[in-house]
This record gives C-alpha cells, structure tokens and sequence, in this order.
C-alpha cells in the first residue's frame, strides 16, 4: 500500500513539474491574453459569417442558445451580453459592404484562426506554419463546415422529440430517462467534440483523432469545472459592480474569456502528451531535455535517413520519422543538417534524404553541428581553454574513424532508445 501511495506521489509530482515547466515554456497565460485580444476584434464578423452560413440552412436561431451556453459560467448577466452580441451581429449587412468589405470580414475571420494555429503549432514545437493559400483553404472549411455540423447535430436533437414514434417511446419510462438523460449531456458532448476538431484540423502536422479525443475530453471537463467555479465567483463579485459600474459585466466577460483560452491551450497540451508520451518522460525526468538527448536525437534521425538510403525505400518523411523516435518534431533539427550540406529535402519522392555519401560524414560532424560551438570558437587562453581544447582533441580521436556508414554497420537493424523515452532496444 505504501509502495503504492509513493508511486501515486511520484507521478503526481512529475505530472505538477511538467505542467509548470510547459506553461512557462509555452507561455501559456501571453497566448491566452493574445487569443483574448484577438477574439474581441473578431468577434462579431466570425459571428457573422457564421451566422450567414447558418442562415443558409436554416438553422440560425440555434446561433443565441450556443452563445448563452458558452457564456453561461458569467450567471444572470449572460443574457445580457449574449443580446449585446447578437444585436451587433444582426446589426451587420454583410452584403452592403461590397467586395472590399466582405473580403476584409474573411480576412479577419482568418486572422483569428491563423492566431489560434500559432498558438497550438507552439505547443506542438511546429516551426513552420500554413502558407496564407493553405489557410484560406483550410481555415474557411472549418468555420463554414464545423458550425453547420454541431448545430445540425442540435437541430436533430430538438426536432426528434417531436416525432409521433418518439412521443410513444416516451410513455415508456426507462426510454423516457435515457432519452432525457442525452439531451442533457448532449451539449457537454457537442463542447468535447469542437474541442476535438479543432484540436484535429488546426495544428499543421497529424494529430492523432484519440489524442485529439483525450484533449477535447480533458478541455470539457475543464470548461464545465471552472465553469461552476468562475459562476460562484461571479455571484460573490458584487464589488466589482461598485468599483466598475457599467463596466463590470465587460470586466468580467474578458476575465471568462481569457480563462476559456486557457482552458483551451491546456486541453492542447494534454493532446500533445497523449500522442507523445515519451515527450512527458524526459520533461518529468532530470536531463531530459539536456545537450545529451539532443545528440542523440541528431544521431538517431541520421542512423534512421541512412538505413533509408541503403536500404532504397523512399526518404522518410520529417513527420514520420519524428513519430518514429518519439518528438514532435524534427524540422528544425533537419534545417541545421541542411545548411551543413549533410542533408537535403528531396522533392520527388518527397522527403530528407542524405546530401553527401555516409562514408564522408563522421559523427564528430555531426556533434559539432548539434554544439553549435567549440573551443577554437574560444578566445581567452588559459588552463580552462587548454582542458577544453584537450577535451575535443581526444573526443575527435576517439571518433574521427566512425561514420554513418560504420555506425549503420554496426547495428543494421535497431536504434537505441534514449534512457528517458524508453528502455531497451527497438527492432525495425
């Protein structure tokens, strides 16, 4: 039992470190402030364009129950606000604006997405984001596609209990409270499930649907607790009303909507950790994220791309081989080795393929790359340069022989594991 109350502290107690380390490493509570920032002058033409596109279905008086659900935590004056964006929203013709004005109402509508991507390509350690032609594409399918799906999904829900084979099921008890009991948890099931496909579609890399799942799921039930936490505290905010005025209820919507983007990143995060796991083992565990581990990453993605190269497969596509040796990402790794002249991105068949012969390339090459610098880079002479200056000397003895090929030719068939990302060796 002991045994088992040490291991629950541990984890616990990793699961605390990690989760400090990547909200100040992410800067979570800067982006939250920035999505915030962001939401308020898009608010209204996301609104309305995605009021435009549910008129078209004829599911646009769902648009005023969704706002007062999602805003629901600011209490009694939910109302107030959802009527407030409503009004502007109704009060804007889309179609007196011309084509200059409804071309700048979709590029603000793309704007906030394209924030919300950088905020999740952060969290993913993505360094590349969309071109603005990819984001057009992209982002338009998910504001015009996504509404129409989850309110659909409520229109049918609403419209099912008004069917005569649904009224006699009714009357029979058990199906009456099962039916009941849906309609209720629906919404909590509609707020997952956004959470989920944004979380899916909007990072520019694959995202796993179960850890798309997993992060939607961890976000809704964040949502519904702070949500009941945050109406309490509104309810007990009367001072606010008195030091603010009219003003409170606008403090107060920024205060939850800047709480909902931060419930949303973290629900990111936990996404991320689920689709890489070992990511959370050398973030929890000393040195794992040290010079070590980063040498060892460079050698394995080149052991990796050689056996590739002799083996006459196609390249391995920067995705794949990351997933492959358990990161999220290799791109940055890769453009070293590119501007080194060691690798190259090959365009047909696409992928990073080796730019010079393996034999050429020695494993003190490539250390040096992962360093970034050495002791000639050093200008004070003394005895701490001339230690230094001994050290290198004797490491690039030690490997001035070994190459990729040899490397390759001692261990044709498996790559070691990094201590922190898993024990043992993994056959091919």
């Amino acid at each position: 039992m002991a045994t088992i109350l040490a291991k629950i502290q541990s984890s616990l107690y990793r699961a605390i470190v990690v989760a400090n380390t990547r909200y100040r490493d992410d800067v979570l509570n800067l982006q939250a402030m920035s999505l915030t920032y962001s939401t308020l002058l898009s608010l209204v033409p996301f609104l309305a364009v995605m009021f435009s596109v549910l008129k078209a279905f004829g599911v646009q008086n769902l648009l005023e129950p969704f706002l007062a659900q999602m805003l629901q935590p600011l209490g009694p004056e939910a109302s107030q606000v959802t009527n407030t964006i409503i009004n502007f929203v109704g009060n804007l013709r889309v179609g007196i604006l011309g084509a200059a004005g409804t071309a700048m109402l979709f590029y603000t509508v793309v704007t906030l997405v394209a924030k919300v991507e950088d905020a999740l390509n952060q969290i993913w350690r993505l360094p590349r984001s969309r071109t603005w032609a990819q984001r057009v594409t992209a982002y338009l399918s998910v504001v015009l596609v996504g509404p129409v799906m989850v309110f659909t999904a409520l229109t049918l829900t609403a419209s099912a209990q008004s069917y005569w084979l649904v009224e006699r099921l009714f009357q029979i008890g058990f199906i009456s409270y099962v039916f009941t009991l849906t309609t209720n948890v629906m919404p909590f099931v509609l707020l997952c499930a956004t959470f989920t496909f944004l979380y899916k579609l909007i990072p520019y890399t694959n995202v796993r649907l179960s850890s798309a799942l997993i992060g939607g799921a961890a976000a809704g039930i964040l949502w519904q607790l702070v949500g009941t936490a945050f109406a309490a505290f509104v309810a007990n905010s009367a001072r606010y009303a008195a030091v603010y005025s009219s003003f409170a209820i606008m403090i107060v919507f920024l205060i939850w909507l800047y709480t909902g983007w931060l419930i949303f990143l973290v629900g990111a995060e936990v996404a991320y950790f689920h689709q890489h796991p070992s990511a959370f083992l050398r973030e929890a565990l000393p040195g794992g994220k040290g010079h070590r581990f980063q040498e060892w990453l460079a050698l394995s993605a080149l052991v990796e791309i050689t056996r590739r190269h002799f083996s006459e497969r196609p390249p391995w596509q920067a995705t794949e081989l990351a997933a492959y040796l358990g990161v999220s990402s290799l791109e940055n790794l890769i453009d070293e080795f590119v501007r080194a002249g060691i690798l190259l991105w090959s365009a047909a068949p696409e992928g990073v393929a080796l730019a010079r012969p393996p034999e050429s390339v020695t494993v003190k090459d490539i250390l040096d790359i992962v360093g970034g610098l050495t002791t000639q880079d050093v200008k004070n002479d003394g005895p701490v340069a001339d230690v230094l200056l001994r050290r290198d000397q004797a490491i690039q003895k030690a490997l001035e022989e070994i190459t990729l090929k040899s490397l390759v030719a001692e261990n044709p068939s498996t790559v070691l594991r990094f201590p922190h990302a898993g024990s043992g060796a993994q056959s091919r």
